[in-house]
């Protein structure tokens, strides 16, 4: 996935002074969150979480494509969570497998125990590394234009170290756009 610090953009239309001035503005991001290894090996869809200044920017590559989302922090109205049972069914699908391949074991050939042991070690090796990387989590982010699932943070270990960056953030950019919206109140 390239680095959304040096896209350009790409229309053709020329643009006023001062859209031009805010395309061509500059933003550090910092990777907060990515898709496992599983998905950099299979083809199809990847993403990444980046952190900027003001806003979150969802990057999600399908093949050769990339799509760019970016959510304000003013602008993020919910961060929604809800416990999925996908991690135990992924779970028993490596174990059934794992069971499965025992059965080279009953040809009583060098060959098969060899098949035999490889795949256990392949379908044990899923299994243990699934149980180990925990629950998992759909997870939705919500602006008054959007709602978009964030597949980057559906384990629960970064899922909690994406509140913990995140949340925060996201209230003192609310707090100061409520405070100069309402100067009174505060």
């Amino acid at each position: 996935m390239s680095d959304p610090t040096f896209e350009e953009p790409s229309s053709e239309v020329r643009l006023s002074r001062n859209i031009a001035d805010k395309t061509t503005q500059r933003h550090s991001y910092r990777k907060i969150a990515a898709t496992g290894w599983t998905s950099r090996l299979f083809p199809g869809a990847r993403s990444a979480i980046y952190l900027s200044d003001d806003h979150l920017l969802h990057a999600k590559q399908i093949l050769l494509f990339e799509k760019y989302r970016r959510f304000y922090f003013s602008d993020v109205e919910a961060i929604s969570f809800s416990k999925s049972n996908r991690w135990i069914w992924v779970s028993v699908v490596w174990g059934f497998l794992l069971f499965c391949s025992l059965f080279w074991y009953l040809g009583h050939q060098t060959w098969c125990y060899v098949t035999g042991a490889l795949s256990c070690l392949f379908f044990g090796g899923l299994l243990l590394s699934n149980l180990i990387a925990g629950p998992t989590y759909v997870v939705n982010i919500q602006t008054a234009a959007q709602i978009r699932r964030l597949r980057p943070v559906e384990r629960e270990s970064q899922l909690v170290k994406f509140q913990e960056t995140i949340v925060p953030i996201i209230m003192q950019a609310q707090q100061a756009q409520q405070a100069d919206i309402n100067p009174a109140a505060a």
